[in-house]
């Protein structure tokens, strides 16, 4: 049974915290307008090429914030999965992918459509639905459940990972076509990140990064559990306690 709260998650909570610091204090300072993806004028006209590498750090409304912040909490389940070594090198990389992509395809839809699509919201949707492919792909259900459809047209059948799915879809929808692109961006980036299709995927930041956040040095941690598979410590000395410890991050402890 997973447990409530961040227990294990440090990126998740340093994450939450700085994004909900981010787009509050937007909106006290009013530079909200700042934060966006347009290519004309922005961009084209007035070369304001650092909404690039801004344009995810903060959402623009409060319906948007509390979606991406419900889904993001949901979705910690990663960290604990993955290690938070893994996961904050996922983070990284997933979010300067998105923010060359997304702008990316802004143009190629803005050229197609002469113009007419001109606009992407801000905020991390490309980066939370490259979270949501590999909790899609890496976590199962814990349950399963059916919807009797009226009239006797069938039985509608989901698990209980339909409440992220539902708050992502509520994120993406928020402000058509161009979150709903930056969702599709980022869920194309994040099976590509996971099926290896990119470049340096299996790039890893430093444990002195993980610790600078509150995180454990999970080399040191899974230290004995190595040697002890490995035949160079004994039993009593090496796998007890830290056999338990790697169970745990699967079963939320």
């Amino acid at each position: 049974m997973q447990q409530p709260g961040f227990h294990h998650t440090p990126i998740t909570r340093t994450l939450l915290f700085t994004l909900i610091s981010t787009s509050l204090l937007s909106t006290l300072t009013s530079t909200k307008p700042y934060f966006h993806l347009q290519i004309h004028p922005h961009i084209l006209g007035q070369h304001q090429f650092s909404r690039i590498p801004l344009f995810q750090l903060l959402y623009a409304n409060s319906g948007e914030l509390l979606f991406a912040s419900l889904l993001l909490y949901h979705l910690r389940l990663l960290e604990r999965l993955f290690g938070s070594r893994k996961y904050l090198s996922l983070l990284i990389y997933t979010y300067a992918a998105t923010s060359l992509a997304v702008p990316a395809v802004l143009f190629l839809g803005w050229g197609v459509t002469r113009g007419r699509w001109n606009y992407v919201p801000p905020g991390p949707t490309p980066l939370l639905f490259a979270l949501l492919a590999q909790y899609h792909a890496a976590v199962p259900g814990t349950y399963k459940f059916g919807v009797v459809l009226p009239g006797g047209a069938g039985e509608l059948n989901g698990s209980d990972k339909v409440y992220a799915y539902i708050l992502a879809l509520q994120l993406a929808a928020c402000q058509l076509p161009g979150s709903a692109a930056a969702a599709a961006v980022g869920w194309v980036v994040g099976y590509a990140w996971r099926l290896d299709l990119l470049p340096k995927t299996r790039w890893r930041v430093g444990r002195w990064a993980v610790r600078m956040l509150g995180g454990q040095d999970e080399g040191r941690e899974f230290e004995g559990l190595r040697r002890r598979l490995r035949g160079e410590l004994p039993e009593e000395e090496g796998a007890g306690p830290i056999v338990w410890r790697v169970l745990g991050q699967f079963r939320g402890r």
